[in-house]
């Protein structure tokens, strides 16, 4: 079992976790899982390419959005996962192999 399938697992479970409705404090498990996903997906993949720094961004406002920091009214979530569109977008769209 690799590094990137046990990260995926453990997204999983925070699904799992933020479905039923578990929180604590001011960690949300869906974010936690987001962010494992998107970690999962970024190990073994090659810095050099554009998509892979914008999927960086997005890990980071999982991160940032799962231990419950913000800036004003601004949803990190919905950040992270456009970054996340973006970063599968970026290329077949601007033809960057």
């Amino acid at each position: 079992m690799t590094f990137s399938t046990v990260l995926q697992i453990l997204a999983l479970i925070a699904f799992i976790l933020a479905a039923v409705g578990w929180k604590y404090r001011k960690t949300e498990p869906l974010t936690i899982g987001l962010a494992l996903w998107s970690l999962s997906l970024l190990i073994g993949m090659n810095f050099s390419r554009i998509s892979t720094l914008i999927l960086l961004l997005a890990f980071i406002a999982f991160v940032v959005a799962a231990i419950g920091l913000g800036y004003k009214k601004l949803n990190l979530i919905a950040i992270g996962l456009a970054l996340w569109m973006l970063s599968l977008l970026v290329e077949p769209v601007l033809h960057i192999s």
